[in-house]
């Protein structure tokens, strides 16, 4: 099969198109026939080195047909996505013209979008329902504010919250794109000036969660716009502020 491989560390120039064996799945696994692969800043960071020796073939997700599953589960030619799993890290990832997944990271789906379109909602909508559950902890009835709305983490993030019944304060720095973010799930959207605690209290509404994707110049104010825990109110890492405030969760090291 044709694959792209990580000849080197560095920058993008380092990956090069090759020839490789067709991958045999072992038991637990499936075989796709890789449709379409995405792009993700985690890769970069495997790329260039910087988490240490992975895989030769990069790549964390993909789309395609099931070439094979010796469980029996799924049929060949069945439509699936396919996250993580150890793909570009610990396993050879999705730039390639077929993969193995461990089964449980692989998931039919009936769709009438085109592969290159599918492949863009896994990662993205993965990370968005862990920042929201795992992260916030946040349930039904409760209030999320995203900041940084109109990426595709934070589309994401108000799709998924207000589908499973939360209700979403939305932000933008650009007004245009306020009709975007009601259309997706906002309750209410807020023009961010950088000085966004000020109008959440005047909304009058309790935000129980923040996922802001803004970064650490906005951190504080972010903080300053949630309701305090009585638990915990403001253990944080790096990655995220488990309290109240989720910041831009990745797939890490």
């Amino acid at each position: 099969m044709k694959a792209i491989v990580i000849t080197a560390y560095g920058p993008p120039q380092v990956l090069a198109v090759t020839d490789l064996p067709d991958p045999v799945p072992a038991a637990g696994e499936v075989l796709i026939r890789v449709r379409a692969f995405g792009l993700n800043h985690a890769e970069a960071y495997m790329r260039s080195g910087a988490w240490g020796k992975v895989a030769q073939v990069p790549g964390i997700e993909c789309a395609g047909t099931v070439q094979a599953d010796p469980s029996g589960r799924l049929a060949a030619g069945t439509a699936v996505v396919a996250i993580l799993g150890g793909m570009g890290r610990t396993r050879n990832g999705s730039y390639a013209e077929q993969v193995t997944v461990p089964a449980s990271n692989v998931v039919p789906v009936r769709t009438s979008l085109p592969w290159t379109d599918l492949v863009a909602l896994p990662e993205v909508y993965a990370t968005a329902w862990a920042g929201l559950h795992q992260n916030l902890g946040l349930r039904p009835g409760q209030t999320v504010l995203v900041r940084g709305g109109t990426s595709a983490l934070g589309q994401a993030a108000v799709n998924v919250a207000a589908e499973e019944g939360m209700t979403v304060i939305a932000t933008t720095r650009n007004p245009c794109r306020a009709d975007l973010l009601r259309g997706i799930g906002a309750a209410q959207v807020l023009i961010d000036d950088g000085q966004l605690a000020d109008q959440v209290h005047r909304l009058g509404t309790a935000v129980d969660g923040v996922f802001d994707l803004v970064g650490n110049s906005v951190l504080r104010d972010s903080l300053r716009t949630s309701t305090p825990s009585p638990t915990c109110p403001s253990a944080s890492s790096s990655a995220s502020t488990a309290a109240h405030s989720c910041s831009a969760p990745t797939s890490s090291p």
